[in-house]
């Protein structure tokens, strides 16, 4: 058994074990250095320096190489850490190092890490995802949910949110989605949200507005009934000095039930004096500031999740986000589909030795990007694409990819498509110049020709790498 008050400050101290194991201490953060996490087995990181600690663990974790941010890590510490995102993100919080137990945790990773089969990420695979699927897997964990006021949403998956470049609200929603609609997670009810329409916030100011001018500068008043005239009115017009008079009959009240009674209340702006019995409700969103209609708020559940059969086979080997029965655009057919059109297309050129060209416009959207647009992105999306499809000839063959929009053009000239190509790419452009003022959105369009030598999926593969580095 190791004992931490028995080491050195040094910065790094190998726990001595007769397992063979790579087991390090990590005392000092100073000089920690990421690019060494491979070479080791197991991490301790000692709480003593709490947020250098937790700086540490965060930066493994957010790491896509597979043999740093699987690498098994736990926190020694003598007192009760109540940190959750650090309970999420360890493996354990140990009060002394004990490397009979350590290894027999290393080993159960080193063995579910061994069944992990290598994938390409594409545009198919959700790559966030599959780490998040890979991390539960390897250690056989339900992921929590944990309550954080630094996400807007108000609760974080640590270590799907930290694969992200930046904590963005629709992205990680999008990802939890996904994973139960492909029945990869068993859910467990945790918690119900509702969420900003626009930017996905969890923090709302829950408000009465004045139904006219949106103040929420307001007050209640009592309606009192004057039971001998009929009279209706807010209580400030019956006060006279000391005593209520009736504004109609000017009799004198002067008991509650027998000359008068409140039969309800009575708001008003102090804005603009106005007086109304509805007050609005709106949602404030403190991250936006968007006044939300209360009907047009997101529910969002959370829960707990545990790996399914379906989660751990795409653990394992990882298919790609794409359902097995692909989304069918209007206008478009689906991408498979496409490529058995143009695996056709090329033939018919082998055989009629006539021209024909493919095209690629695509949005270049960051997950930043796609965060700042909130509930509008998937309509903003939904909109460019019926554009393309109504400024296409008939003759033109569509597939949509996320935000690709791909053009066979048969028959169709090098120049005169590319010509095409471009008018389209530079509507789109002003499109969205003309209508989304609040973020850039770069629109880059690139084109093929076909001949009796091209391979149907090269073309295809060189198209998308042409316009991901253009």
């Amino acid at each position: 058994m190791f004992n931490p008050n028995e080491s050195s400050r040094s910065s790094t101290v190998r726990i001595s074990n007769n397992f063979d194991k790579e087991i390090v201490l990590i005392n000092d953060y100073r000089d920690f250095d990421i690019k060494k996490v491979p070479l080791y087995d197991a991490l301790v990181l000692d709480f003593t320096e709490r947020e250098e600690c937790k700086k540490t663990l965060r930066s493994i974790r957010k790491s896509n190489i597979e043999s740093i941010y699987l690498l098994p890590i736990f926190i020694l510490s003598i007192v009760d850490v109540k940190d959750a995102e650090v309970k999420e993100l360890s493996d354990g919080i140990v009060q002394t190092i004990q490397p009979e137990s350590l290894s027999a945790f290393i080993d159960g990773v080193k063995r579910k890490r061994k069944q992990l089969k290598p994938f390409t990420v594409n545009p198919e695979i959700n790559r966030h995802l599959i780490k998040t699927l890979r991390f539960a897997f390897t250690r056989d964990r339900v992921l929590n949910p944990i309550k954080d006021r630094n996400s807007i949403i108000g609760y974080t998956y640590p270590i799907l949110s930290l694969s992200l470049e930046e904590e963005q609200a629709k992205s990680e929603i999008n990802a939890i989605e996904e994973a139960l609609d492909k029945e990869f997670f068993q859910p467990e009810f945790v918690d119900r949200m509702h969420l900003c329409g626009n930017c996905y916030g969890g923090f709302l100011n829950y408000k009465e507005t004045d139904p006219v001018s949106g103040s929420a500068n307001l007050v209640t008043e009592s309606l009192v009934h004057h039971f001998s005239c009929a009279y209706i009115g807010p209580q400030s017009d019956f006060i006279r000095g000391d005593q209520m008079v009736c504004p109609k009959c000017n009799k004198t009240l002067r008991h509650i039930g027998v000359d008068y009674d409140k039969p309800s209340v009575m708001y008003r702006s102090l804005d603009n004096d106005n007086y109304f019995q509805e007050p609005e409700m709106k949602a404030e969103c403190m991250n936006c500031g968007l006044q939300n209609e209360i009907e047009g708020l997101v529910q969002y559940d959370v829960f707990n999740l545990t790996l399914t059969d379906k989660g751990i086979q795409e653990a394992i080997q990882p298919k790609g986000s794409q359902s097995s029965k692909e989304i069918v655009y209007n206008g478009y057919i689906t991408y498979s589909t496409f490529g058995t059109y143009l695996k056709f297309e090329i033939e018919r050129i082998k055989t009629a030795n006539l021209p024909s060209c493919i095209g690629l416009i695509r949005l270049n959207i960051t997950s930043q990007t796609e965060g700042i647009l909130g509930a509008r992105y998937d309509r903003l999306i939904e909109e460019i694409s019926e554009f393309i499809v109504t400024n296409t000839d008939s003759a033109n063959i569509l597939a949509r990819s996320i935000n690709s929009f791909f053009i066979l053009f048969p028959n169709s000239p090098i120049d005169k498509s590319e010509k095409k190509l471009k008018r389209l790419a530079d509507s789109v452009n002003t499109l969205l110049n003309n209508n989304v003022k609040d973020v850039k959105i770069d629109v880059v369009s690139n084109h093929k020709e076909l001949t009796q030598t091209s391979e149907y999926q090269s073309v295809l593969n060189d198209l998308r790498a042409s316009i991901l580095t253009s």
